[in-house]
């Protein structure tokens, strides 16, 4: 074992028990580990750090990697120290970070403290997307569909289609056997897909527009060699229509709890600011 690291065994019977009790002796934890520059690294320090879960072989390789990081980093900071000194500056940005991490959490603890564990219902997305549905407007076509690719030889082709058609629980169910026995490619868009894309699981060809496949019903037929292609459409949006609440709930849900959290800070913010005045810890002399 490394020399730096000699003591590792004495200060892994140190940390391991600590999972169980706190160290039996009060000052064991003042023992010093490493030390860089002015700075000392103590067994309560490791202590602190130490991570559970871990024993044996992977400790000493965890004490190994802390404190040989820890030495690591106290260096670069004092030789950091000895190269730009104190400068002023620094502490009003170390200041104003320590400002706004506090302002963080009691912002955090006002958003806690009014809607618990619920910042927003489904009822509040819906009517946001009722209100701004101007703003989910489609510009490319979407659809929702299946496409099933069989050889045109296959006996069954008008009992397949048949069922292809229909496609509740057990026309579905026979379907699958029928792929799986067979061979067959079945293809389900159950979320919505751009267009292209679904064309692309049919024997399409480039630059030709198939716009008015978008307002057939049923199923619908296309061939390929000896291939045979079903495909339904069930359900599309175009070009101009609003997108459905499925492909933009994430949208949704940001801008609701952006919202959401403002409004709670204001009202949060606007009583503080009433109290204070009113018990005149805050003055304005405009």
């Amino acid at each position: 074992m490394d020399k730096k690291f000699r003591y590792l065994p004495l200060l892994l019977l140190l940390l391991i028990p600590t999972s169980c009790k706190r160290f039996p002796n009060p000052f064991e934890g003042e023992r010093v580990v490493a030390r860089a520059g002015k700075e000392n690294l103590r067994v309560m320090d490791l202590e602190a750090a130490f991570p559970s879960g871990i024993a044996g072989a992977d400790s000493v390789a965890w004490v190994e990697t802390y404190v040989d990081r820890w030495v690591r980093d106290q260096l670069k900071l004092e030789e950091a120290r000895r190269r730009f000194g104190h400068n002023p500056a620094d502490e009003v940005l170390v200041e104003t970070y320590r400002n706004s991490l506090l302002t963080r959490r009691l912002e955090q603890a006002f958003i806690d403290s009014a809607t618990g564990e619920e910042l927003y219902s489904e009822d509040d997305l819906q009517r946001y997307y009722e209100e701004h549905r101007s703003d989910f407007v489609l510009d490319r076509s979407i659809v929702q569909g299946r496409v099933i690719a069989l050889p045109s030889s296959f006996r069954q082709r008008a009992r397949l289609r048949e069922l292809f058609a229909d496609f509740d629980e057990d026309s579905r169910r026979q379907v699958l056997a029928l792929v799986e026995k067979n061979g067959f490619s079945l293809r389900e868009f159950d979320s919505w897909t751009e267009y292209p894309s679904f064309l692309g699981a049919l024997p399409t060809r480039r630059n030709e527009t198939y716009d008015d496949l978008l307002s057939r019903g049923g199923v619908q037929e296309m061939s390929d060699d000896d291939t045979t292609y079903y495909f339904v459409i069930s359900a599309s949006r175009t070009p101009g229509q609003t997108a459905p609440f499925e492909m933009v709930g994430e949208i949704v849900r940001g801008a609701v709890s952006t919202r959401r959290r403002a409004e709670i800070l204001r009202a949060a913010e606007d009583s503080i600011y009433r109290s204070a005045l009113l018990e005149k810890k805050a003055v304005i002399n405009l």
